[in-house]
């Protein structure tokens, strides 16, 4: 598999987190001093840093997350594609859409979910059990994963409608990866969007395209390659 990863710009989001989190830590830490011998101007100045300090480290816990930490969730998937041959393509961060995986038979979008607990769709995506806090601050919740899916088809489709006709238009397959070895996939035989744990990932691709009958020419594939590469 051909990996082309954006490591420059996966840098410079790491520093920035890095920085918003320092940020946001000073600022609370100022709306905690303000609270002290407090005035009615001080409280609302500890009130309003309280608010913007947790605004920011909301902020750069979500950039930490995704590029901070080590494994990245893009780290772990590329390593569990590895093995697919050169006839793949996996773009990080070099795409309209963060991770874009360009195989022989279609597009495919992998959504890491990093929720906890058990993962289920009853009319939408829940999740069941899991860190009470954890899901507070937003770093284990299930959120809503269907924005995500559909935000990254409309996106690629954009870029691809400017390259491509419509004939020649590739099938585009989002794909749920849950991430946290914690997590439990319960009921999803209703969701719109098939969802694997991370290990399953290269068996559910290879399955789906090994009962494809489609296989996209090589002409458009090179025009959706040169269309990425540039």
């Amino acid at each position: 598999m051909k990996l082309i990863r954006n490591d420059k710009l996966i840098k410079r989001n790491k520093k920035l987190g890095n920085i918003l989190f320092i940020a946001g830590i000073a600022v609370l830490g100022g709306g905690l001093v303000l609270s002290f011998n407090p005035t009615m101007t001080k409280t609302l100045l500890s009130f309003a840093a309280l608010i913007v300090g947790f605004v920011i480290s909301q902020i750069s816990t979500h950039i930490v997350n995704r590029f901070g930490r080590s494994p990245r969730n893009d780290e772990l998937i590329s390593d569990n594609l590895t093995k697919f041959n050169n006839d793949y393509s996996l773009y990080i961060y070099k795409a309209p859409v963060p991770i874009l995986l360009v195989s022989p038979v279609g597009l495919w979008i992998p959504v890491p979910i990093n929720a906890t607990g058990e993962i289920y769709f009853d009319k939408k995506w829940k999740q069941r059990g899991g860190a009470a806090l954890m899901k507070f601050f937003g770093q284990e919740n299930i959120g809503k994963p269907e924005l995500d899916v559909a935000s990254n088809e409309e996106e690629i489709t954009k870029f691809l409608v400017k390259f491509l006709s419509e004939d020649e238009m590739p099938p585009i397959n989002s794909i749920l990866v849950s991430m946290n070895p914690k997590a439990e996939i319960g009921d999803v035989s209703d969701a719109p969007t098939p969802i694997v744990p991370l290990d399953a990932l290269r068996r559910k691709i290879r399955k789906f395209e090994r009962d494809s009958e489609l296989t996209i020419p090589q002409d458009i594939l090179t025009k959706i390659y040169n269309a990425l590469d540039n």
